[in-house]
């Protein structure tokens, strides 16, 4: 499962660190449109999953939203015959930094459809699905190193479960507080 799946709307040195790091560990890079872009501008080989689901849709709005996507996050060792006769494989690693949507709550005079514009469906979708299918699942960048950490030491198998669900954890919470910001924002317009 050495297939890692980043969808990042921060393109930086964040972002170009972890393709390195998982380039240099033999995991192969699959980005979302913008992302397989910046990394593949930026010598690092990165497919686009429009080559496992099609092209993004609805003015960008729709790009992982997909079953194989899911299919191959979800899955369970008990699942690889069923996967196989779909041609999928799953994906080991998920880097997702979502939409700026609180920022764009906070500024002054911000528009409801600037909130829409900004308001992030398919990363906290793939957070919770890596986080449910014991994946890595990395929600922020300062995660890249406990995963540096645990990679140097030869990713040893008895430490990755408390890995897992120390990132698991980490990505519901953001996902949790993302949500929780829509929806106060929301609220405040009825009340």
């Amino acid at each position: 499962m050495k297939r890692a799946l980043l969808a990042s709307y921060e393109k930086d040195a964040a972002l170009l660190r972890l393709a390195k790091l998982l380039d240099k560990n033999g995991w192969s890079l699959w980005g979302s449109a913008g992302t397989a872009k910046f990394l593949s501008d930026n010598r690092f080989p990165c497919r686009d999953v429009a080559e496992l689901v099609g092209p993004p849709i609805l003015g960008h709005r729709v790009v992982t939203l997909a079953r194989k996507i899911y299919a191959a996050l979800l899955s369970t060792p008990k699942d690889s015959a069923e996967l196989e006769g779909l041609g999928i494989r799953p994906f080991g690693i998920v880097y997702v930094t979502l939409y700026p949507l609180e920022e764009t709550i906070a500024e002054s005079g911000v528009t409801q459809d600037e909130v829409i514009e900004k308001t992030d469906i398919g990363g906290p979708t793939l957070l919770r699905a890596a986080a449910k299918g014991r994946r890595l699942a990395l929600s922020n960048p300062s995660q890249i190193d406990l995963l540096e950490q645990w990679l140097s030491k030869g990713a040893p198998e008895n430490e990755r479960e408390r890995l897992v669900t120390t990132l698991a954890a980490a990505a519901e919470r953001r996902v949790a507080n993302y949500v929780a910001a829509s929806a106060d924002y929301w609220e405040s317009k009825v009340k």
